[in-house]
């Protein structure tokens, strides 16, 4: 059926509409947008004291599948994405096996056709089992439906490798989005290279060496690089510096890296809190949010991480890296940067839907007629508890349980299609 939202006060940041206006969506596509549209034979939706944005965009998701299907599944994890507004997701490449082939993706993208109930792309590989040793095979995953390349938690370990893998991207004309944090992987071949010792999780604090690599990389290069889930203010100011310089980097920063301190381990006791990159200072907060302020970050991602309870419920050393964020993402920007006045209502939505689409191509993230109706309605005034039992993520490895936020998405579209309503998500 044929949907028309009426009432709603639609904000559009790639168009600058902000104004009380009707949308009519017939079939899959926006067909109008104006004040008091009439139309018959549709379902109307009243979205009167709410907002009307274009579904936003989700570039770094962990949907587990295939391989680990015990924390997450394609089908639960776009669930929980279309429950936090999200109509697009872009999921990272470390699944079991990984995705560095050509046959990968096409299988992966067949299976999210069948199961996610919202739009959904894969990055790939950039090497081999993202080990670092062997370029994959570029070309033929860009060709296969690879939106990005990265090895995500595994920086590239030589310079070489990566420069290599730069030059192939822009003559694929593919987009690089590297992990720029330290993994026990990384450090084992520094180890075997240099002969150092394992340093201690507290210590993972080379992010902005990464960085300043790929940024250079880029920069001789002439292609682009985006930077993920950035959490150090040294690298705020080093992305800053070459956005200046003309270098074609783009960056994000996730909810937990703008709200959560490394208090929020409580001494490395609150395992729901060990992330990688790891919580930081409030120097470092402080950093992040001018950044999303003055458009240094460019997008917001929840770099969505699920892991079982059993696996999260044992000592700090042993547990996983990782929290779940497509569900409390958009409270929390809402809360914690909307409200305070560090980000317009505008620049906001900016950030999760029109910014993460042109970083990576995508013919998304705003509202405009004949376009693909993918639709977020938010309401601002709604206060909420984060609830446990309430996560329609198949994990539950939060640590913003418990708390209270204002603003939520109370409906989402795909396609045409409603693939959330807040009356009937439980």
């Amino acid at each position: 059926m044929n949907i028309l939202i009426k009432n709603g006060r639609v904000i559009d940041p790639a168009t600058g509409v902000d104004d009380k206006l009707d949308i009519l969506v017939e079939g899959a596509t926006i067909k109008k947008i104006a004040p008091d549209i009439i139309a018959e034979d549709v379902r109307v939706i009243d979205a009167l004291n709410k907002i009307v944005v274009p579904g936003l965009i989700d570039v770094h998701v962990h949907f587990r599948q295939p391989g680990q299907t015990h924390k997450e599944t394609i089908e639960t994890g776009s669930m929980a994405a279309a429950g936090g507004g999200f109509t697009t997701v872009i999921a990272e490449p470390n699944t079991d096996p990984p995705i560095d082939t050509a046959a990968r993706i096409r299988n992966i993208l067949k299976m999210a056709k069948a199961e996610s109930v919202v739009n959904f792309y894969t990055k790939a590989c950039i090497t081999v089992g993202s080990k670092g040793k062997r370029l994959a095979r570029i070309e033929e995953l860009k060709k296969a439906g690879a939106i990005a390349i990265s090895d995500d938690g595994h920086p590239v370990f030589g310079k070489r490798l990566m420069h290599n893998a730069f030059k192939k991207a822009c003559e694929c004309k593919i987009q690089v989005s590297p992990h720029c944090e330290e993994s026990d992987y990384y450090r084992e071949r520094l180890r075997e290279k240099k002969g150092e010792g394992l340093l201690s999780f507290s210590s993972y604090n080379r992010e902005t060496s990464f960085i300043k690599r790929e940024i250079e990389l880029a920069e001789r290069v002439g292609w682009s690089v985006h930077i993920s889930h950035v959490s150090q203010a040294e690298s705020v100011r080093e992305i800053a510096g070459a956005k200046r310089r003309g270098v074609r980097v783009t960056a994000e920063a996730a909810p937990h890296h703008f709200t959560l301190t490394q208090e929020a381990t409580a001494n490395n006791t609150k395992t729901n809190a060990k992330v990688n990159p790891p919580l930081r200072l409030q120097k470092d907060i402080d950093a992040i949010k001018e950044g999303l302020q003055d458009g240094t970050i460019d997008a917001i991602a929840t770099d969505h991480a699920p892991h079982a309870p059993y696996e999260k419920d044992v000592d700090w050393n042993k547990a996983p890296f990782g929290i779940i964020g497509l569900e409390t993402a958009l409270g929390l920007v809402l809360t914690k940067l909307v409200q305070p006045g560090i980000l317009s209502l505008s620049d906001a939505i900016a950030k999760m839907a029109i910014n993460p689409a042109r970083i990576f191509g995508l013919d998304a993230g705003q509202l405009k007629i004949g376009k693909k109706a993918d639709i977020t309605v938010i309401d601002l005034e709604k206060e909420w508890t984060v609830k446990e039992d309430e996560f329609l993520s198949r994990s539950k490895n939060s640590p913003f349980i418990g708390w209270q936020l204002k603003g939520k998405a109370v409906l989402t579209i795909v396609g045409g299609k409603v693939v959330m309503e807040e009356n009937s998500k439980n």
